[in-house]
């Protein structure tokens, strides 16, 4: 009698819960406002695009912001020689703060925030290695002449302000898109 009530209680709880799903998934979906809608709002969608700079010894520098997620995501992608980096930069509405997360090739791991400040994007990064130690620095990107993008270096102090001079400065500039290879196909999957 035990196992018939048991089996009872337990089909009905899977079936409360099953109900309670369905109801959660079929309500209509109440869509907040994409990140990438705010960037437009704030006039900031000049810093993405595919990017490269040469560095005063000849090193080039590629860098790309690109839309993923339905404009909920920027991914980064930064290559100087055999170094690599890949970002996730986003919005935390109930922070109303912009993040980011990334990891380079050497194990670096990185976070950041990212904020407007007089029409440039200030990003205040905090990069750890591999043994622990922490490297802090900001990068400060603004609009250059045509359709440069200026990026100047700055040191950061354990306050989170910037030095007043930066380090380094570079200037990208665009790259096209890269045309596909001779020849190649996109794969389909055999169903």
């Amino acid at each position: 009698m035990d196992k018939r009530r048991s089996a009872r209680v337990s089909l009905k709880k899977i079936v409360l819960w099953a109900m309670a799903a369905l109801v959660v998934l079929a309500s209509p979906a109440v869509a907040q406002q994409s990140f990438r809608d705010l960037v437009a709002q704030e006039g900031l969608g000049w810093a993405l695009g595919r990017w490269a700079a040469t560095t005063d010894d000849g090193q080039t520098i590629q860098l790309t912001y690109r839309w993923e997620l339905d404009g909920h995501l920027i991914t980064c992608d930064f290559k100087m020689g055999e170094a690599a980096y890949r970002g996730m930069i986003y919005f935390v509405p109930s922070e109303e703060r912009v993040l980011e997360v990334g990891v380079g090739n050497d194990g670096k791991t990185s976070k950041a925030t990212w904020e407007p400040q007089d029409g440039k994007l200030v990003c205040k990064r905090e990069q750890v290695n591999s043994w622990g130690e922490v490297e802090k620095m900001a990068i400060v990107f603004s609009k250059g002449d045509g359709r440069t993008l200026n990026t100047a270096l700055h040191s950061m102090d354990q306050y989170g302000d910037l030095s007043d001079e930066p380090w380094a400065t570079l200037e990208f500039k665009p790259q096209k898109r890269q045309p596909r290879k001779a020849g190649a196909k996109a794969k389909r999957a055999n169903k």
